[in-house]
């Protein structure tokens, strides 16, 4: 059943990728970078202080009821401390908003700016409760009740998109569409947990929550902040133009990021609980399958984008986002190392090393935040959106030697030998074709598409000779594809069949 949830919670968040895809082609091409950036700024601005309206407790949930806790007590007890987070994460930002605008005298860009941050607001204060029901669901690896409500409201936003920038509306009319569909969705999550108790709240739980909770705080507050900071302090220290330039580079690659978001939903909880067990075995198993298939059917399909970045922005977004091309290729690899990162962090959290790896985030976000600096602010290399690609790049890096220097302390099974075999290839197989694809097959529309299928029979070929690609690969790739195991899962989960 492992495999089903793998392809629904990947197969359907690809397909809210290809949909948004599509819909910001239309959005950035009517609408242009500043209006998406001005709505990408937003976002990550009210996120910015977001984990304060979690403070880890959604990790800690999840550990909880994985381990098998009773989850009525865990229900009542999670609720209540999840809602006076929101309430002290409200106090906290209107209170820096305040502070801003009228002891610093301080003001956004433009009053269209403060109108997207408020919507934005409440968006994220919708997705934020949300997460009361998703954390329950992802402890019970129950992946069809995530994943169903996140691409219904994915699509009928995307559709309002659409249809908001071809009637003229800008910026606030795009949020009120994404606000309306967080609105119209928001009562199915609550609609699925009806087979949920809420127990009363527990004092003692509540110091297991909290106890568990506050190293992953730190964590949290490290991972939000290095997640959005690079679009606020793009628009701080440039204009929504570039924001916007940046957007547009990573949203055509932020497919990828997908695969570490959907497999940190599934490996923590199976981790945890295989910790427990001490079934290191397991791990390995898992992180051993997870590393061939992103090598094997990601990795190539990374390096072919990176390589036609150049004609993928002018096809999809036009001559005005030629700043965007190199943005997109960097950021695309970037975001891969964040998916081949993905197993050993949980790895991690799953171990209970939670102040480690808060540790080792706080540090990245230090990293970061200087690097950022440096490669945007003109006075120094003024590099624009590009610089942040190329921050993002180095500190997904560090981050994943940290991880996994860290995880084979932990257990000498969960070697990287195989990865650094991946790695290596991975970095000849791009610079080998790169040279021959700039030097000898850019010149014409014909030579850049037979370049294509030579790369990927080349690619595959080399797998096969070094056997790292068997038959059975293939027939297991196809195999994923079964309509009816899938049917059967997601019918016996929302049923609430075990």
């Amino acid at each position: 059943m492992l495999k089903q949830k793998f392809i629904l919670s990947y197969a359907s968040k690809m397909f809210v990728q290809f949909i948004t895809i599509a819909a910001s082609l239309v959005v950035a091409r009517v609408a242009g970078p500043t209006v998406m950036g001005t709505v990408a700024w937003a976002l990550a601005y009210v996120q910015m202080l977001g984990f304060i309206a979690d403070l880890g407790l959604g990790t800690a949930h999840i550990k909880l009821i994985s381990e098998g806790r009773d989850p009525a007590t865990c229900m009542g007890t999670f609720t209540r401390l999840k809602v006076s987070a929101q309430l002290l994460y409200l106090i906290v930002f209107m209170s820096v908003y305040v502070f801003r605008k009228f002891v610093l005298n301080e003001h956004f860009e433009s009053d269209v700016h403060e109108y997207v941050v408020f919507i934005s607001l409440g968006i994220m204060l919708l997705q934020d409760t949300e997460s009361i029901a998703i954390s329950t669901f992802a402890g019970k690896t129950e992946q069809a009740k995530q994943d169903i409500p996140y691409m219904l409201k994915n699509i009928i936003f995307q559709i309002m998109r659409v249809v908001i920038v071809l009637l003229g509306g800008r910026a606030v009319a795009l949020a009120y569409g994404n606000l309306a569909a967080a609105v119209v969705v928001f009562p199915m999550y609550f609609l699925m947990m009806k087979d949920y108790k809420f127990g009363k709240f527990d004092k003692a739980l509540a110091k297991e929550y909290l106890r568990i909770a506050a190293p992953v705080l730190i964590l949290g507050a490290a991972t939000t902040l290095t997640n959005t900071i690079d679009k606020v302090m793009l628009q701080e220290l440039t204009d929504s133009e570039q924001v916007g330039y940046y957007t547009a580079g990573q949203r055509i690659g932020g497919f990828i990021l997908l695969i570490s978001r959907s497999m940190s939903m599934l490996f923590f909880p199976m981790f945890s609980a295989a910790v427990v067990r001490g079934d290191f075995k397991y791990i390995q198993d898992k992180i051993y399958k997870f590393e061939r298939f992103s090598f094997l059917f990601i990795l190539p399909f990374v390096i072919i984008i990176a390589l036609y970045s150049r004609d993928i922005v002018l096809l999809l977004l036009g001559q005005e986002y030629l700043p965007s091309i190199n943005m997109m290729s960097i950021t695309t690899v970037a975001l891969f190392l964040t998916v081949f990162n993905t197993p050993q962090g949980n790895v991690m959290t799953g171990l209970g090393k939670f102040r480690l790896v808060a540790i080792i985030s706080i540090v990245n976000l230090v990293i970061y935040a200087g690097l950022l600096v440096v490669f945007i602010h003109t006075g120094l290399l003024n590099m624009g959106g590009e610089g942040v690609a190329w921050c993002l790049l180095i500190t997904n890096v560090l981050i994943g030697v940290f991880y996994r220097y860290y995880c084979y302390k932990a257990s000498k099974l969960l070697s990287n030998k195989l990865a650094i075999q991946f790695i290596i290839y991975g970095i000849i197989n791009f610079t080998i074709s790169w040279f021959i694809f700039k030097n000898y097959f850019m010149d014409t529309v014909l030579l850049r598409i037979v370049f294509l299928f030579v790369y990927t029979i080349f690619t595959y070929a080399t797998f096969f000779v070094f056997k790292w690609m068997r038959l059975d690969d293939i027939y297991q790739l196809i195999s994923l594809l079964n309509v009816k195991a899938m049917k059967n899962y997601i019918s016996g989960e929302m049923k609430g069949k075990k």
